[in-house]
């Protein structure tokens, strides 16, 4: 997890929060990470504003599909587990497994991302 970090950080030239799991959960990250290995892979990113800090759900899930579908331009190959867990619909109620599910894909898809880019920096 740490090269991982290492990696985002210096090749988006940010500093990740302790947590790196919810610094993934709005997709914004992983987004402009995706956009870093083919530019404009992702048209459109939702970011947080001043006056709106934090993503709604939607908007949030809107960056994560965004950056599925970047990964599939990319050639980050589809595994069934990460296909089935992205295409469930999601509970009336916000419950704490949502959260920790929707980290584990975006970290899932980040360790996919990473290990594609630096693969292709090899060839």
């Amino acid at each position: 997890m740490e090269q991982l970090r290492d990696s985002i950080e210096s090749r988006l030239k940010v500093v990740l929060p302790e947590d790196l799991g919810s610094s993934l959960m709005d997709g914004v990250v992983l987004c402009h990470l995706a956009n870093h290995i083919r530019p404009r892979s992702v048209a459109s990113i939702h970011v947080p504003s001043p006056a709106v800090p934090k993503l709604s759900m939607a908007k949030c899930r809107r960056n994560v599909e965004n950056f599925l579908d970047a990964c599939r331009k990319i050639g980050v190959p589809e595994t069934p587990s990460l296909v089935s867990v992205t295409t469930q619909t999601p509970p009336p109620a916000w419950q704490i497994w949502d959260l920790i599910g929707s980290s584990l894909v975006h970290i899932l898809c980040l360790v996919l991302l990473f290990v594609a880019y630096s693969w292709s920096e090899l060839t």
